[in-house]
């Protein structure tokens, strides 16, 4: 699973991708495989959040939790299932 941070070179950008990387771990267990977290520059002040090259959130969630919840939500649809089976 590839995960991209893109956006201006800021600190939400930042905050966004470390979180990432923070989390990473739980994250590749939850959804039971690895996860590789990006950082690229682009145009937009907010954060733009791409798993495996879709755009799934734009800006940053409140925490962390809310960081893996995100996640977890766009890789169940992107699979196609329901949002527990990941």
């Amino acid at each position: 699973m590839r995960i991209v941070v893109k956006g201006k070179p800021n600190y939400w950008r930042f905050t966004l991708y470390s979180w990432l990387l923070e989390v990473r771990d739980i994250l590749s267990l939850e959804i039971g495989e690895p996860v590789e977290v990006l950082l690229v520059d682009g145009e937009s002040d907010e954060p733009e959040l791409y798993i495996n090259g879709l755009l799934v959130c734009v800006g940053v969630p409140g925490e962390e939790g809310y960081l893996i919840e995100v996640v977890k939500k766009a890789v169940a649809s992107l699979r196609g299932c329901s949002r527990g089976d990941y």
